[in-house]
């Protein structure tokens, strides 16, 4: 029995016995989960920018639009409200 644990042991030391793989792969699941969870937040920060830019534009689009219409219709009132 000591011999089959004394060959176990060295067949162990020149194979490895896959004790620390299973830690170097929860390293890698942590890292790869954590790279995952920081592209989820870059993207919910560019989608962010892209949603205020888009209604900056929106707010802007509208106030040009709302003047346009005023002087619209004061260009009418001068025109026909001479009659």
């Amino acid at each position: 029995m000591k011999t089959f644990g004394a060959i176990a042991i060295i067949v162990c030391l020149f194979t490895g016995c896959g004790y620390h793989d299973h830690y170097r792969h929860r390293a890698e699941i942590r890292r790869a989960h954590e790279d995952f969870r920081r592209a989820g937040w870059e993207a919910r920060e560019e989608l962010q920018h892209a949603r205020r830019d888009l209604q900056r534009e929106l707010r802007q689009a509208r106030e040009d639009f709302r003047r346009e219409m005023r002087q619209a219709h004061r260009d009418f009132r001068d025109e026909f409200g001479r009659w």
